[in-house]
């Protein structure tokens, strides 16, 4: 593949890497337990993987028309798969430093510290952002791909595992982000980039909210 056809760095870089790992996608915390979360979490998962498609495939599209073989595209989805880690006695209410410490801890184990985004963070999804999220479904997502200034925004919180706090200070080592700005963070965290350079990007259009 020529250089003028490859696709943007960090989708080559996630093609190069998926020769060595067997998926990619990001590692999902739950810790809400409530009776209201247990009909909708699910319905939240197909969700969050629905928004990620959407905007991997919008690359797809502009790579397309600029003479690129969509087929590298296809076969990095295929390979998605999101890791759902659920367990009530253990996470219910649990703080994100808490799941951070999990987080690490699990990344370590597999001696995958730094290797793949994957392993750099991970997603939260608490009673806040569920309550954002309620109502959300794979149907209605082209209806939520134009924000409007003022609208109440959908989110989930994305934690950085060991993250740098000196160089980005007041980054608190997570952030708030819309669920059809996950794949941009995804992008923007490879080669080892450091959260706080998106979370620098939030502004008043969205406050508090990572919109990429």
């Amino acid at each position: 593949m020529s250089s003028m056809r490859r696709p943007p760095d960090s989708t080559w870089e996630l093609f190069y890497h998926l020769k060595t790992y067997l998926s990619w996608g990001y590692v999902i915390y739950r810790t809400t337990y409530t009776p209201e979360s247990e009909p909708h979490f699910s319905a939240v998962i197909k969700y969050l993987e629905a928004c990620i498609k959407e905007e991997f495939f919008e690359e797809c599209a502009k790579y397309a028309s600029n003479g690129g073989d969509p087929a590298i595209y296809d076969g990095i989805w295929a390979q998605h798969s999101s890791t759902v880690i659920e367990d009530a006695a253990q996470f219910n209410g649990a703080s994100i430093d808490a799941i951070r410490a999990h987080f690490e801890a699990w990344v370590d184990a597999q001696g995958q510290r730094d290797k793949f985004n994957k392993y750099r963070m991970c997603i939260v999804i608490d009673e806040e952002c569920l309550q954002t999220l309620l109502g959300a479904s794979v149907e209605t997502l082209d209806q939520e791909a134009e924000l409007v200034q003022g609208d109440t925004v959908r989110y989930v919180k994305v934690v950085e595992a060991w993250p740098n706090l000196a160089d980005f200070e007041p980054f608190p080592g997570w952030m708030k982000c819309w669920p059809l700005a996950l794949w941009d963070l995804w992008t923007m965290m490879c080669d080892s980039d450091d959260m706080g350079l998106s979370w620098s990007k939030i502004d008043d259009f969205c406050p508090e909210v990572y919109c990429g």
